[in-house]
């Protein structure tokens, strides 16, 4: 890894895990909101578990793989306050990223499904059917769908407040995209 940014396996996690994740919440979104007589609804929320399944997987890749890999430090010039939240921030993305798809595996499971990787591969059921809780987990994963929408909003607004309002030596967007540091703020270039 080098020393001021992440790895090439770690970025590629975190960019294609963003792509993945997108594409879950937009299928989600549109899978709700088709009508149980559709004969698409089944095979579209087949497809969701699926890559449900493999998002899974790779979530627990990557906190095991940050876990061994020491992340960059965060830049020396942040206040105590901005490392504390872009810590809390963090951190609750990764238990987000274990959670939710942990509450569809228990939805599904509560409904009385195993869940699949494709129709190929049945996970093993963790829970028994129990329509009352399946849908407590239902109403769970969709919390949980939208706290993360925060934290994500949270975290995008601070690696580009960091790139763009604050001082150069703040930026940490490089760290994670193949881009120049920045040199001056932009601030600065418009005299205010």
């Amino acid at each position: 890894m080098k020393a001021q940014g992440y790895g090439d396996f770690a970025k590629f996690l975190h960019w294609g895990m963003a792509l993945m994740l997108n594409v879950l919440i937009a299928v989600g979104t549109y899978m709700t909101g088709l009508d149980k007589a559709d004969p698409s609804k089944m095979q579209v929320m087949d497809i969701h578990k699926s890559f449900g399944v493999i998002f899974m997987q790779l979530a627990i890749i990557r906190v095991i793989w940050s876990r061994i890999n020491n992340s960059p430090a965060l830049p020396s010039i942040l206040a105590s306050w901005e490392r504390l939240l872009s810590k809390t921030i963090t951190g609750s993305l990764y238990l987000l990223m274990l959670a939710i798809p942990f509450s569809g595996y228990a939805m599904t499971n509560l409904f009385g499904y195993p869940a699949s990787l494709f129709g190929l591969v049945d996970l093993p059921l963790l829970f028994a059917k129990n329509s009352e809780v399946a849908l407590l987990a239902k109403q769970a994963d969709v919390l949980l769908v939208y706290t993360l929408m925060v934290a994500l909003f949270a975290h995008i607004a601070g690696a580009l407040k960091h790139r763009f309002l604050d001082k150069p030596e703040a930026d940490v967007l490089p760290r994670m995209m193949s881009v120049k540091p920045r040199v001056k703020n932009v601030f600065n270039r418009l005299k205010i």
